[in-house]
């Protein structure tokens, strides 16, 4: 019982960030992206939109797959499963972030 509630209350967290991993897979909510929101239009110039979406949403996605990794295998008992979703975690973030800001593909 109390592994249901808390796969419920994992999953409250999970869905949303879901839901936002999509729409910017869809080039849509480029405002919520840290730094773009704010930057001045000659900075937002530089940056191709949609591709910084799509690419903010597969990183997301990757973090979000992690996370909740990382959690069945708490809940289930699986220490591999932990071990792989955090050294999955630690690999896919900084390498999506270096792949974001050094690509091309983002720069117009």
């Amino acid at each position: 019982m109390e592994k249901t509630y808390i796969l419920i209350f994992l999953h409250i967290f999970i869905l949303p960030g879901v839901g936002l991993a999509i729409a910017l897979l869809c080039g849509r909510g480029a405002g919520l992206i840290a730094g773009y929101n704010t930057a001045s239009a000659a900075e937002k110039a530089r940056w191709n939109e949609k591709a910084l979406c799509r690419g903010t949403g597969v990183l997301l996605l990757a973090i979000l797959i992690c996370v909740e990794l990382f959690c069945l295998g708490g809940v289930f008992g699986v220490k591999p499963l932990m071990w792989l979703a955090a050294a999955l975690f630690v690999v896919s973030l900084p390498l999506g972030l270096l792949w974001i800001n050094k690509s091309k593909r983002f720069k117009k």
